[in-house]
């Protein structure tokens, strides 16, 4: 991997010397560049999870990705710049799912001042920069403040202040993973018809202030003025928004229009 190349692609001029800071440099700079997103899916292509295949999908031709992708490269960079990294497997707590399968991959890097959560690809919910692994303790990340608990079967849950009350995002499992226990996973998030990645389009990037989400027509901004958020009224509109938003130029808009056509019916 060219690691400068990596770093031109996420808009980083130079790091911190201090190992803690320069993990919160690239961790921030990565979901501020690099798109969460599920294009490559409805394009109808094959999510392949070596090194190789993602440095050239997401660093050379600009795109982005999901867990299984962005994580999987951040790793690889991590490791790279001498990092420890333990690779974890959750459950996303989403829409009152009883009993959610292991579909997210996340990242835990050991520092000599402890244990740190690293997620660049969770999409609307994603951390901004690492989370000290400590239960029960609040961490503000403006706008958002997040809390790790532990569950009664050992998994540990992260939540995400959301109004006045705590929401779930994901459990882990306390055991580490390999590379290839994420095969069944990806394989299932991407191919199968319940999957959230393969309905719709959706995209999310972290702003200075706050975040961009795409989900199917609707496109929301949050910010240091508050929400907005439109429907997209056709194709085009949906394509203009993923170039100049998120910065995805190069998608296979003949594709995607035929595969997205009857959401603006």
């Amino acid at each position: 991997m060219n690691i400068h190349a990596f770093l031109r692609r996420i808009r980083v001029q130079s790091l911190p010397d201090a190992p803690l800071e320069r993990l919160k440099v690239l961790h921030r700079a990565m979901t501020a560049a690099v798109p969460f997103e599920n294009l490559a899916i409805l394009e109808g292509k094959t999510i392949t999870l070596t090194p190789d295949a993602l440095y050239v999908k997401i660093v050379e031709q600009c795109r982005g990705g999901y867990c299984f992708e962005l994580n999987t490269l951040f790793a690889s960079v991590l490791e790279q710049l001498d990092y420890r990294v333990e690779r974890l497997i959750g459950r996303v707590w989403a829409n009152g799912v009883h009993a959610p399968p292991l579909t997210h991959m996340v990242l835990r890097v050991m520092l000599d001042g402890g244990l740190y959560l690293c997620d660049v690809g969770f999409g609307s919910g994603t951390l901004r920069e690492p989370l000290r692994w400590e239960a029960g303790k609040i961490v503000e990340q403006l706008p958002d403040a997040f809390r790790m608990d532990d569950t009664d079967n050992r998994e540990i849950m992260l939540s995400r202040l959301a109004g006045d009350g705590w929401k779930s995002l994901y459990s882990l499992l306390p055991c580490t993973v390999r590379p290839q226990d994420y095969l069944p996973a990806n394989h299932y998030t991407s191919t199968h018809p319940d999957s959230y990645f393969t309905q719709a389009p959706v995209a999310a990037m972290t702003t200075p202030d706050g975040r961009i989400t795409l989900r199917g027509r609707l496109f929301r901004r949050v910010g240091a003025d508050g929400e907005s958020e439109r429907e997209l009224s056709c194709p085009e509109e949906l394509f203009r928004v993923l170039a100049e938003d998120f910065r995805l130029t190069n998608l296979n808009e003949e594709v995607l229009k035929v595969r997205l056509s009857g959401m603006f019916e």
